[in-house]
């Protein structure tokens, strides 16, 4: 599955949407930040790094997704899919207003 191809998925499995890239960059770091006590190797890639390509890929319409082990077996991601998107043709699953 392309990460694209969340756009495919019910408008309900948003948990949030952002107008600027320093708003879905800091979200990132927020979500990462919920998760890291739990996080088999925190420091793998360090934040700064992730942020930084972050903040250069989402302009680009690249979408950003980050994947980590946790201690307990689980596994968890924090994604950013980006509507319109770079790699994938479907619609926003959230209609917005013109700017």
């Amino acid at each position: 599955m392309r990460t694209g191809d969340w756009l495919l998925k019910s408008a309900s499995r948003i948990a949030a949407t952002f107008d600027e890239v320093t708003q879905a960059v800091a979200w990132m770091a927020d979500e990462y930040d919920k998760a890291r006590s739990a996080l088999l190797s925190p420091d793998a890639i360090p934040l700064p790094d992730r942020l930084e390509t972050a903040r250069e890929l989402l302009p680009l319409g690249v979408d950003v997704q980050w994947g980590e082990w946790l201690h307990d077996g689980r596994f968890v991601t924090i994604g950013v899919i980006c509507c319109p998107n770079r790699h994938a043709p479907h619609p926003c699953p959230i209609r917005r207003p013109p700017a």
